[in-house]
Formats: structure tokens, sequence, C-alpha cells
């Protein structure tokens, strides 16, 4: 998950603790204690023993705890609304349609076998035979349209003026990630190294290519990939938030990475101007990824780009990709089995058109008076956490009071934005492919992110919808945010104790809150601009 408007300290914090002993706790069940075990002894064991026995781990699961019961009743709540869209058999062109048309062609199994890779050849084509000369073509049209080779580009706040939009260039083009995959040799790193090899040569077989083909792919992406990991920051590095943090002039950036025409980049790629400035975020990925665009084989860099766009592309195609992709993620993450069929197309409804399907949601599951009810939780907490900053023996006065105006200035968002997207102008056509109506979804997002800039930035904007089981911390816009789906039992119940929602919600609002004050929230003052406030 992703962290105060001040309230008087002297306001009491114990007042919302009242309920009697009697009042029943619907989401705490006693059961699942295990009284044998004290708690003093083993207090995991004593609290989680019968849940454990009662909540066996299915293989479709690699943990399960009361955040999974939450997703769970969430999507069976989202799969209601969405087969509701189509019972009504919604008019081409509404948001209902769209919704019901991408949620039904995700679960359409028999067109997308049927159609296998022949939705993504045209494309492969084109990059197999770009000549010499088309190259540079060939990586602006890539990432203007599919993915992002060698490194990453677009606007985001200033983190020293979080007011407005600035020009971001960062490392990337690992499709693993994190750099240890590729550079550590113990046996769990390497585990996932050979199923990623495997993975790649699996996907561009299922591609059409042959085997021989295949594996000189696969080769060709390790060695570029192990060569921006091996320039890539660490995790620890990744965490410092002022390194991150390095503006250079245009003119600048176009002489430390003069393989890339950047007039070009940003003009063809994003439809702005070039930026008088840009913040490099890892100057020596950036700088890998300029020395590999420069040495590299024309062939080298095809394979490369054939693999981005294969793994953008294989969780639309037909089931030999799915089934391929989910092979790999068993190793990974231990789950054993792949999540139903419907799961997945809502995912894919939700990630389509998120805030038209929590509109909903909110409408017939979140009542105003949940909201009202969380907001004093929040503040009360909001007061307790400014006791304990101003009782705290190792922070100094000065200190004290920023941190204080800090937890002061918290925006705090419960259940839903203020104002929806409009999806009016998104295209959806059941002619279409579900490849190529999930392209369309993917460059209205696009475009929707890159008209923001040269403009104010709107801090009304949610970075979760509201049927996300999750909530998060913007230290940019100095906020914690509580998703409505997070405000059900078991973490919150209006109709439950305060003690139990404290435990409860409590938990969470606490966790958010304490971001704003961790080794990056820590970075940003009570505006969320990048201060030493310290």
């Amino acid at each position: 998950m992703k962290s105060l408007k001040f309230l008087a300290l002297a306001v009491a914090f114990g007042f919302m603790l009242s309920a009697s002993a009697e009042e029943h706790l619907k989401s705490l069940n006693p059961a699942y204690f295990d009284k044998s075990t004290p708690a003093g002894e083993d207090f995991y064991k004593h609290v989680n023993k019968g849940w454990q026995e009662s909540h066996p781990l299915t293989p479709e699961h690699a943990r399960y705890g009361n955040f999974n019961i939450l997703s769970d009743s969430s999507e069976a709540r989202v799969k209601d609304i969405v087969l509701n869209l189509g019972a009504t058999n919604p008019q081409p062109g509404s948001v209902a349609f769209k919704v019901w048309t991408i949620y039904s062609q995700a679960m359409d199994s028999v067109r997308r076998n049927a159609e296998g890779a022949k939705p993504i050849l045209a494309d492969l084509k084109k990059i197999e035979t770009a000549p010499a000369d088309s190259m540079e073509n060939l990586f602006l049209w890539l990432h203007a349209n599919y993915a992002s080779p060698f490194f990453s580009a677009g606007p985001m706040e200033d983190l020293a003026d979080s007011k407005v939009y600035a020009m971001y260039v960062s490392g990337g083009g690992m499709g693993l990630g994190d750099r240890d995959y590729y550079l550590l040799d113990d046996a769990r790193n390497k585990q996932v190294r050979e199923a990623y090899k495997k993975l790649i040569v699996t996907q561009m077989r299922n591609a059409g290519y042959s085997k021989k083909d295949a594996n000189r792919v696969m080769n060709n992406v390790m060695k570029i990939e192990t060569a921006l990991a091996d320039s890539a920051w660490t995790r620890e590095q990744s965490r410092n938030i002022p390194a991150m943090y390095n503006p250079r002039s245009f003119e600048q950036l176009k002489a430390m990475y003069p393989n890339v025409n950047w007039d070009r980049f940003f003009i063809e790629t994003m439809g702005i101007k070039s930026p008088e400035s840009v913040i490099v975020t890892e100057l020596s990925s950036v700088a890998q990824a300029n020395n590999l665009m420069g040495s590299l084989t024309d062939r080298e860099i095809k394979d490369y780009y054939l693999w981005k766009y294969v793994s953008q592309a294989a969780g639309m195609l037909s089931d030999d990709f799915a089934n391929a992709a989910f092979e790999f993620n068993k190793v990974v993450s231990g789950v054993q089995q792949q999540r139903p069929r419907w799961k997945r197309a809502l995912g894919a409804a939700e990630g389509a058109m998120g805030e038209a399907v929590g509109q909903l949601y909110v409408e017939k599951y979140f009542p105003e008076s949940s909201k009202q009810y969380m907001l004093g939780l929040v503040e009360n907490l909001r007061t307790a956490l400014g006791k304990h900053i101003i009782n705290l023996p190792w922070m100094s006065d000065d200190t004290k009071l920023n941190a204080i105006k800090k937890l002061n200035a918290f925006t705090v968002k419960i259940g839903y934005p203020d104002k929806w997207k409009d999806y009016s102008s998104m295209t959806i056509d059941p002619k279409l492919s579900y490849y190529e109506n999930m392209h369309n979804v993917s460059m209205w997002h696009q475009k929707e992110e890159l008209a923001k800039w040269g403009k104010p930035v709107d801090k009304t904007e949610w970075g979760m919808t509201p049927q996300t089981v999750n909530a998060y911390y913007n230290p940019l816009a100095n906020e914690i945010v509580f998703p409505a789906a997070i405000l059900q039992a078991p973490f919150f119940d209006p109709e439950s104790s305060d003690a139990e929602n404290y435990g409860g919600i409590g938990v969470v609002i606490g966790h958010e809150m304490t971001h704003g004050f961790d080794d990056q929230g820590r970075n940003f003052d009570a505006e969320g601009n990048m201060v030493n406030w310290w």
C-alpha cells in the first residue's frame, strides 16, 4: 500500500472506544484464537492458528488473509455489476457497451484461440523488415505505441514543485524489473532467470518463430537486459528519492545521451515540443541505455524489440500465451493455479474503464454515512499521531513543528473521487480483436496522461479505483486515500463497535499516515514538495 486537517490536541481519542463489552464484534471471530497457546509465548500462533486451520491455502493463492477476503467480495460485486450491464443490451458507444464488450472479449477464449498470434503478426513483420536506415523510426514507433525499450519517459509532478509537471527520463527496459534476477547467482535468482528464458522462447514460438530463431531472440534479450541490469540501481538506491532528482537542460540531455534523437522523441512519441529541461532519475541506467543503442547490431536490437512487443501483447492473445505466462508466474510467485477466466476478464474491464465500474460500485455499495464515519476515525487518529509526535524525546522542537504542520495538511480522500473520468472518446469495437481493442484502450490512457503536460497538477485525481481493496499515501499531494472497497468488514463495519473498527481499518489508516514520515515520505513537506524539513 502506498500518508492530516488540524484538530486540537486536547480532543479525546478514547471516547470512540466506549462500546460495551457485550457489543457483538462482527469482524472479529474469537474461534480463530488459540487459547491453548499463551499470547506471551507465541503471539502469532495465539491469534492466527484458528484462521490458518479454517483457511487452508488453495493453489490459486500464494497467501490468504483478510485482504484476499475483501478482494473476493469486491470481485463478486463487480462481476454482478458487469453481468447486469450485459443483461441490459447496452447501446453501442455507451459506457455500459464498452465495459461489456471488453469483458465479453476477454471471456471469449474460442475466438482468441482461433486468432492465435494473428492480431500481432503485421507488427512483428514491421519490426523484422525494418531497413537499417529506419531503426530510429522503429524505436520511436515502439515507444509511441507499444513498449518502452531501453528507458522510459513521461510527465509527472515535479518533485520540487508538485503543482506543476516535469518531464522525466528513467532507466528501465528489463522484463524482470529487478537487477538481482539478472546478476545474482544464488539458487532462487537462477531459478527465476531460467524460467524467464523459457518464457521468452515459448512466447516467441507461440508467435510463430522457429525454435532456432526463438532461442536467438532469447539470447539477445538476455544479453541486453543483463547489461541494463548491470547499471540499474539497487533496491536500496531506488529508495533514495533526492538522488533521483537530477534536472538537466534539454541541451545537456542531448549531449549526455547522443544516441537518441530527443527532438523527434518528444515530438513523435508524445506529441509535444521539446521541453526546456528534463529530470533524469537514474543517470547510470540511462547512460547504459545510450551506450547499448550505439553499440548493438540491428539484429540484436530487433530481437529485443520483438520480445518487448510480444511481452506486452501476450495477455490479450490466445490461451497458449496466457498459459506460458502463468507457468513463469508460478516460479516467481508460488501460485499453482491460474485465476479463473472471469476474474481475469474483470481485471481487464476494470483496467480499461475502472472509474466507470467504480461509479456503479459506489452507488450500490458505499453509502455517504460510511464516508462520514470513516472521516471521524481518521481525524481521531490524526489527533493521536499529533500527540505522539509532540511527545517524541528524540525529535527537535523545530522538526516537531514541521511534522505537525505536515500532519495537519494531510488531505483525506474517502471512498471515491469527486469527479469521474469521461470515457466517451474511448473507441471499443466488437468487430476488432480483443488485442486491438485493448491497444486502443492503452492509447486512450496514454493520451490522457500526455494531455496533462503544460497544465497545473489536478490534485483531486485518484490513483486507485473505488473498487480496489487497498489504500495509499501520495507524498506529492500529501494525501491519504481509502477506496470504497477496503471500507467493508472485516476491516470496516459501521454496525460494529468503534473498538473493532480502530483495530481493523484503524491499522490501515495509521499505516498510511506513517508513510508521510518514513524513509521516502520524510523527503516531502506539507505541500508535497521535496524539501528537507528535518
